[in-house]
């Protein structure tokens, strides 16, 4: 990783906007100080070449720079158990049927370890920030460190049930650690306040934490109405639903930003309780398609609350390229004409009439879902929103005072080629394979032009793999 305090790069195609201002593509002049963007000035390369003897920038040429994009919920740890799960476990309760055993007994350097190898999969995949949401949170937070990342760790709250039940005043702790420390923070990583879920968390642990949330200004990063069973649990113990649970019990009025994950157990009683300006939803659709169904992001659009995207954990989805999501949120709208009544009854009655009214339903589908099919929509959940979360990690875009973290992108590459324009190439094409660098807090990672494959052949990452597979070996060893 290259170390620098301030930079100075030009390149004729940024993309520019997406919080105030709509986004474009220009050429410009960014000023790195101190991990945050200092300046952004708009100027044309006779301009640039002008000022060449004021002051000295790496010039990137035509290449393409684009904010890093921001994986808006992760369990990096997790990438230690990719391939481990059948369709048997998928069948019921995967997280309790086999996650929990595989994390029973971890310590904190297993998860150091594992983590480090779920953040270079992520920097691979052009992702400069992630929130991640695990146990042993401070060894999260030096994975982050070790790699170079930018990151919200949440450690993880249980008392209730789970791997965590005994951690909890640990974990507590170790949110106030990171939140404390200078050496975190100037790196950009920073806390959140991690409750996992409504049946593994007692009022009494969702209480405490977010009293801490609201002592130290953080934001709550929960799972929320994720699974059949917890929606079953909160109305036997409760009797009525997760989110209508935390509402009666005051939770959700606790005036900090959070992160609801999953609500895919969720009414419209139960979205109306929500607040637009502090309940941000988090949507991870290849992951959710496997341990349970997608949740109705239509549904939480039309009830005017915004939604980040994130990968979950690679044992669900076997990735950690965000980016990669974005094709499912675009195509998600053309299962309700594959599933729907009328599909089935053109199967028993095939014809023109029948096709007919397929086709009033598609064609009604896609005017209803028309702004989660818009490619600059798209990016903005995995770049504005999440960016906009947490109060000091403020990135997803190039603007002054947000963190410099960027990928250069060869538009001549030919996962990208030609790209007229790139909205729909950085949501639909593969972008991973067409990064030639990155800046993550205002230091390159890897070698300009080499990206790839100058990570994976350094010594720090092998040692990574090394140790990870060591601890791995050891680990399954002792929960089979």
């Amino acid at each position: 990783m290259e170390s620098t305090a301030a930079l100075s790069l030009f390149a004729d195609r940024c993309i520019l906007g997406g919080i105030h201002e709509p986004r474009r593509v220009a050429s410009a002049r960014l000023e790195v100080r101190e991990g945050l963007f200092a300046a952004v000035t708009e100027m044309s390369r006779a301009r640039f070449e002008s000022e060449k003897s004021q002051a000295v920038a790496i010039d990137l040429g035509d290449r393409l720079v684009a904010p890093a994009f921001v994986n808006g919920h992760a369990h990096l740890a997790m990438n230690a158990f990719r391939g481990l799960q059948d369709a048997s476990a998928l069948a019921g309760n995967v997280i309790e049927d086999l996650y929990y055993r595989l994390e029973s007994g971890l310590t904190a350097a297993d998860v150091r370890a594992f983590a480090r190898m779920g953040a270079y999969e992520s920097l691979l995949a052009g992702v400069g920030s992630v929130f991640d949401h695990y146990y042993h949170g401070v060894a999260c937070a030096e994975a982050l460190m070790d790699v170079g990342m930018t990151g919200v760790i949440a450690p993880t709250l249980q008392d209730v049930v789970g791997p965590g039940v005994g951690q909890a005043e640990a974990q507590l702790d170790a949110t106030e650690q990171i939140d404390a420390s200078a050496r975190f923070s100037d790196a950009g990583v920073f806390a959140a306040v991690g409750p996992h879920a409504t049946d593994t968390v007692s009022i009494s642990l969702w209480r405490e934490a977010v009293a801490l949330a609201t002592r130290r200004t953080l934001p709550v990063h929960a799972h929320v109405a994720q699974s059949f069973e917890e929606l079953t649990r909160c109305h036997e113990r409760h009797g009525t639903s997760p989110i209508g649970w935390l509402a009666a019990e005051g939770i959700l009025a606790a005036e900090v930003p959070w992160l609801l994950v999953h609500v895919i157990h969720a009414t419209r009683a139960d979205l109306a309780r929500l607040a637009p300006d502090r309940h941000v939803l988090g949507f991870c659709p290849y992951s959710q398609m496997e341990f349970c169904f997608p949740a109705p992001i239509a549904a939480w659009s039309a009830a005017g609350l915004r939604w980040l995207v994130g990968t979950d954990c690679a044992p669900s989805n076997d990735s950690m390229d965000v980016q990669k999501e974005l094709r499912l949120v675009s195509g998600l709208h053309a299962f309700r004409v594959t599933f729907s009544p009328a599909y089935r009854t053109f199967r028993e009655h095939p014809g023109v009439g029948y096709s007919a009214s397929l086709d009033r339903l598609r064609r009604k589908t896609v005017s209803e879902t028309r702004e989660l099919r818009r490619p600059s929509a798209l990016l903005d959940h995995v770049w504005s929103i999440p960016g906009s979360w947490h109060p000091r990690l403020r990135c997803g875009a190039i603007e002054p005072d947000r963190w410099a973290n960027l990928l250069i992108l060869d538009p001549d590459h030919p996962h990208l080629w030609p790209a007229p324009e790139p909205w729909r190439a950085l949501t639909m094409a593969n972008v991973a394979p067409a990064i030639q660098g990155m800046v993550v807090a205002g230091r390159f990672i890897g070698e300009r032009g080499n990206f790839h494959q100058s990570i994976v052949d350094s010594d720090g990452y092998r040692a990574a793999r090394q140790e990870a597979n060591e601890r791995l070996t050891a680990h399954l060893r002792r929960v089979r």
